[in-house]
């Protein structure tokens, strides 16, 4: 559903981030392996995978390394 999400990292901890998207915050899961690489970074692009079950529909996200 959600190919990538771009925009200001409200909020960075370990386990998760808020991306502001113009004024929508979208709470991403992430991996320790994602947190370093945007630990420092203000903005990011992150790309996403939508978990749906039946209690929970979970966003996921992952940095590209280039």
């Amino acid at each position: 559903m959600y190919a990538y999400i771009e925009g200001k990292l409200a909020l960075k901890e370990a386990t998760h981030v808020i991306v502001d998207v113009q004024g929508v915050g979208y709470e991403i899961k992430i991996s320790l392996n994602t947190y370093a690489a945007i630990k420092n970074a203000e903005k990011s692009r992150l790309f996403t995978y939508l978990h749906v079950k039946e209690d929970a529909h979970t966003l996921y996200g992952f940095v590209a390394i280039e």
